[in-house]
């Protein structure tokens, strides 16, 4: 995958406006960031959001989803979309793989196709945020199979990149 940026540009009053009103709603107030917002349109469709020109969020056509770093000491179930998997698949998931049936212990609730934070038992400690491949309630009946697509972990692309 390219992470070349195309262009990168500050953004209006009305799109920040507009942008903290989506992560308020959708994320939680505490992670509407103050600071100057910055695009990043990259080579490969996807958009990347800089708050103090720090890589704060990733944009995935209708989906906002905020970088591993501003949401690190957060626990799995501060979120309502989240899956829990067990302690043998961390290193798995800590690596970029994506996330299979057997693995999850404890889901939350969300559709098909959006963005799940995904945790280990243990600690409630977020490893990675994926976008499900069927819905809580079809993967909790699930016995095999990938279940959600890993698009953002520690120390992938995103969480390295510099501008």
């Amino acid at each position: 995958m390219e992470w070349k940026i195309k262009k990168r540009h500050s953004l209006k009053k009305s799109e920040i406006k507009k942008l903290k009103e989506y992560i308020k709603e959708n994320l939680g107030e505490d992670l509407v960031l103050s600071g100057e917002y910055e695009k990043c349109e990259l080579s490969n469709k996807w958009n990347i959001m800089l708050v103090d020109k720090s890589p704060s969020f990733l944009v995935l056509e209708d989906m906002i989803i905020p970088s591993l770093k501003i949401i690190m000491e957060r626990n799995i179930k501060d979120f309502k979309n989240y899956v829990v998997i067990d302690m043998g698949a961390v290193p798995y998931i800590a690596n970029g793989a994506d996330v299979m049936a057997p693995g999850i212990v404890d889901i939350g609730e969300f559709e098909k196709n959006k963005f799940v934070f995904v945790g280990d038992e243990k600690n409630g400690k977020i490893l990675s945020i994926g976008i499900s491949l069927s819905s809580s309630k079809e993967i909790s009946e699930k016995k095999e199979g990938k279940v959600i697509k890993t698009i953002h972990y520690v120390g992938d692309k995103f969480w390295n990149f510099e501008v």
